[in-house]
């Protein structure tokens, strides 16, 4: 079935252009390695095999990647299916677990059918020439190799969640997560429920995470090393972090940066950078839901239309604004430096903007003055969460999405006092098992939220990634709870 719907549904749309598409084609420097490489390979051989022509008006070779995309995406929603049949079976008629199953694969192909057919976007990711074609079926892996991580702490399994961690965030920085998930579940598992060699399991879960962020910071230099000749990571890292702190800033901030040592007129740089902002009143101070000003958070203003309003100026202020200004701003200052190096020094300046005014946002903070940068946070969290289990609009699913989470925590609550006083021979282990498995779900997605948040707008396609674990966890918990 899944085989059928991922590869039919590729063959009728063929690869899907997004606006992010040609970076990754181009191999720009701001894009992690794994993905323009993947596109590059299937090019090149097509390339060498004399291979033309074009589907769907797209390059053959794109077509040949979505072929391989949606196979991935059928891997995973299989693995997914087997996996919760097989942990069912134990205790479950065979009825029983085949039902679970069948709702493993489902629940990835009902996500991928939401965006095709319901969400704007009109296709599904596994079709699309970006990276959460790749990101998110491995993110789906990922969380069942750390749920067998979790259940059975085998050297094998310890193996595979980490390169599975450094592929993912090899091809999208975002999915760090995933290195976040494997210490905060550790940290509660081994330390608090689990504490049979919890410190010891602890502490080379901790090794294995420094020396994955090593791997993916040394493949991201080794990439660019050999592509630009440059040992140097990918650039843009700081552009989301900087978007956001430009949206709550204020013109008196240039003071800043007056006299900034080895960076002429930046005070200059910023002030131009804001009132072009200001002009387009693409910060906070124009935004609906922001009229109480100072005094506005989530609980006394329309968030969401602030969060929406966010969300249409960040684009607009890292791409058009930002990166236009910092262009001219190296070009005056910096003439000498060719394409690599000028942008490694827009990189920088960037870096130093966003360093300098998250600083000064958190020392308003502290003198209880940083109320704006407060409640963009706040909001972003709170959208995060609610898109990635339904959607922002209409506005009657922000409440549906609430009732979501709590029917969740209610179906593990009872599922865990059921595993405490109502469990008989063997069931105590399957239902913790499920147990587990919500609480990777749910861990997901609130890290996700949070993290995504705080740096970048949320929007469904950084936030859906376990929206299809999070109901079946759901599923799996109410079932066994029955049981």
């Amino acid at each position: 079935m899944p085989l059928i719907f991922y590869i039919g549904i590729a063959v009728l749309d063929g690869p899907v252009w997004c606006v992010d598409s040609r970076s990754y084609v181009s191999m720009d420097f701001s894009r992690e390695p794994v993905y323009p490489l993947f596109l590059a390979l299937i090019r090149k051989i097509f390339e060498t095999f004399k291979f033309s022509g074009e589907y769907k008006g797209q390059p053959s070779y794109l077509f040949c990647a979505v072929i391989i995309q949606s196979l991935l995406w059928v891997y995973a929603s299989w693995r997914l299916g087997n996996k919760v049949c097989n942990v069912a079976s134990h205790y479950l008629k065979t009825g029983g677990a085949l039902f679970l199953g069948y709702a493993g694969v489902f629940s990835q192909m009902a996500v991928a059918s939401l965006n095709r057919f319901a969400a704007k976007r009109g296709s599904m990711y596994s079709e699309s020439i970006m990276t959460e074609s790749l990101a998110i079926p491995l993110f789906v892996v990922f969380t069942i190799e750390l749920w067998n991580l979790h259940r059975v702490y085998l050297q094998r399994n310890l193996v595979r969640v980490f390169v599975l961690a450094i592929l993912i965030a090899s091809i999208r920085k975002q999915m760090l997560i995933c290195l976040i998930l494997w210490g905060f579940s550790a940290f509660v598992i081994y330390l608090f429920i689990n504490r049979q060699e919890g410190i010891h399991k602890f502490f080379i879960t901790m090794l294995m995470i420094v020396a994955a962020i090593a791997s993916i910071k040394g493949i991201d230099r080794m990439y660019n090393s050999a592509l630009r000749g440059r040992f140097v990571e990918h650039i843009g890292n700081n552009k989301g972090g900087l978007d956001t702190v430009l949206y709550t800033a204020r013109s008196e901030d240039a003071d800043l940066f007056k006299d900034y040592e080895g960076y002429p007129d930046l005070d200059a740089l910023y002030t131009d950078i804001f009132n072009a902002c200001n002009e387009q009143q693409l910060n906070i101070e124009y935004a609906p839901g922001y009229e109480k000003r100072d005094q506005a958070n989530v609980f006394n203003s329309d968030w969401a239309a602030m969060a929406s309003h966010y969300a249409e100026s960040y684009d607009v202020i890292g791409f058009d604004i930002v990166q236009v200004k910092c262009d001219e701003y190296v070009a005056s200052h910096f003439p000498g430096l060719e394409l690599c190096d000028a942008q490694l020094k827009e990189d920088e300046i960037e870096g130093i903007l966003f360093k300098t005014l998250l600083k000064h946002a958190f020392e308003r903070i502290k003198k209880g003055d940083g109320k704006a940068i407060i409640y963009v946070f706040t909001a972003n969290v709170l959208k995060a969460f609610v898109i990635s289990v339904a959607n922002i609009s209409p506005k009657i699913l922000i409440p549906i999405s609430f009732f979501m989470y709590l029917l969740f925590l209610t179906s593990f609550v009872l599922l865990f006092l059921s595993s405490v006083f109502g469990n008989r021979g063997n069931e105590k282990d399957v239902k913790v098992d499920f147990l587990l498995f919500a609480f990777l779900a749910l861990s997901g997605i609130a890290i996700n939220s949070v993290v995504t948040g705080s740096m970048i707008f949320p929007q469904p396609r950084y936030m859906c990634y376990g929206m299809g674990l999070f109901y079946l966890a759901l599923t799996c918990d109410i079932i066994a709870t029955k049981k």
